[in-house]
C-alpha cells in the first residue's frame, strides 16, 4: 500500500532508473544486443562482396553442363565483307535486317516482335533490342496489328 501513496512521476523514474537497470542486468543484455547487430552486419557486409564470385562461380558451373549445339543454316556472317552490328545508319540497318530476315525465315510473314527476340537469341546476333528497335525506328519492322509485323525490305 506504500507504493500507492508515492507520485506516479516516482515510480516511473524508480522504474526506469540507472540503478534498476544495472540491477536487471540490464547493461549487459545491450551490449550484447550491439554485439549480435554488429556481427549480423558484418556477416552480412561479407555475403554481399562475395556475390560477384559467386556469380562468376555459377556461370563457370553452367557452361560445363550445356549441351552442344549442331551446326547451323543460319549464322551470322563473319569476315571483312561482314556488316558491322554497330552500324545503325540506313544502310546498315538494311544489312542487319537481311540478316535478320533470314535468319528468321521459320517465324512467318507476320511475327510477333518476341518471336524475332528469341530467334536472334538463338542465332547469337548482337544486342537484338537496340537492333530490333533501330528496325522499328527505320521503318524495316511494320506493324499489322494484333502485335505482329512484318519486313519492310
Amino acid at each position: 500500500m506504500a507504493d500507492n501513496t508515492r507520485p506516479k512521476e516516482d515510480i516511473l523514474a524508480d522504474l526506469f532508473s540507472f540503478q534498476r537497470i544495472a540491477a536487471e542486468n540490464g547493461w549487459s543484455m545491450a551490449a550484447l544486443g550491439i554485439l549480435i547487430d554488429m556481427t549480423c552486419l558484418a556477416l552480412l557486409a561479407l555475403i554481399i562482396s562475395r556475390v560477384p564470385k559467386v556469380v562468376a562461380l555459377l556461370d563457370r558451373a553452367s557452361t560445363l553442363f550445356q549441351i552442344e549445339k549442331g551446326p547451323d543454316d543460319h549464322k551470322p556472317e563473319t569476315g571483312e565483307d561482314a556488316p558491322a552490328y554497330d552500324d545503325f545508319s540506313r544502310e546498315g540497318l538494311l544489312k542487319i535486317g537481311g540478316i535478320y530476315k533470314e535468319c528468321a525465315t521459320d517465324i512467318g510473314e507476320t511475327f510477333p516482335l518476341s518471336a524475332l527476340y528469341d530467334v536472334s537469341q538463338k542465332k547469337g546476333l548482337p544486342h537484338p533490342h537496340l537492333t530490333i528497335k533501330s528496325m522499328r525506328e527505320a521503318g524495316l519492322l511494320l506493324p499489322e496489328g494484333d502485335g505482329k509485323f512484318t519486313w519492310n525490305l
